[in-house]
């Protein structure tokens, strides 16, 4: 199950719904690059992992009002909570497409928020 609240009280402030089996909820990259060296060798810097570079990529069905409150919600705010099995996170909506009520959704982590 998801929540995509606003942060401020609104005429359409959340919607819930579940989240669909493609969805990737999970994935978790770190602070890694790799640069070539000049005798052929490279370095590889890794700082860490951090929920700030999670992006969340949701997959789901919803009704028609599902989609029209998440559709009023993406539009009007700029930052929401998004709450999931995985936690409690701050962020903003990346890409928000729902055709024929299959939403393809990415939310960019700003924060984790702790309990």
């Amino acid at each position: 199950m998801i929540s995509i609240s606003t942060l401020t009280p609104q005429t359409v402030s959340s919607v819930i719904f579940d989240e669909g089996p493609k969805s990737k909820l999970r994935e978790l990259t770190a602070r890694v690059s790799r640069t070539g060296t000049l005798d052929g060798e490279c370095v590889i810097t890794h700082s860490g992992v951090t929920d700030a570079d999670r992006t969340l990529d949701i997959r789901a069905e919803l009704t028609e009002d599902e989609a029209a409150d998440l559709q009023e919600i993406h539009e009007n705010n700029l930052f929401l909570m998004l709450s999931c099995k995985r936690g409690l996170f701050y962020g903003a909506i990346d890409t928000c497409n729902i055709s024929n009520g299959d939403l393809r959704m990415k939310f960019l982590v700003q924060e984790k928020m702790s309990a």
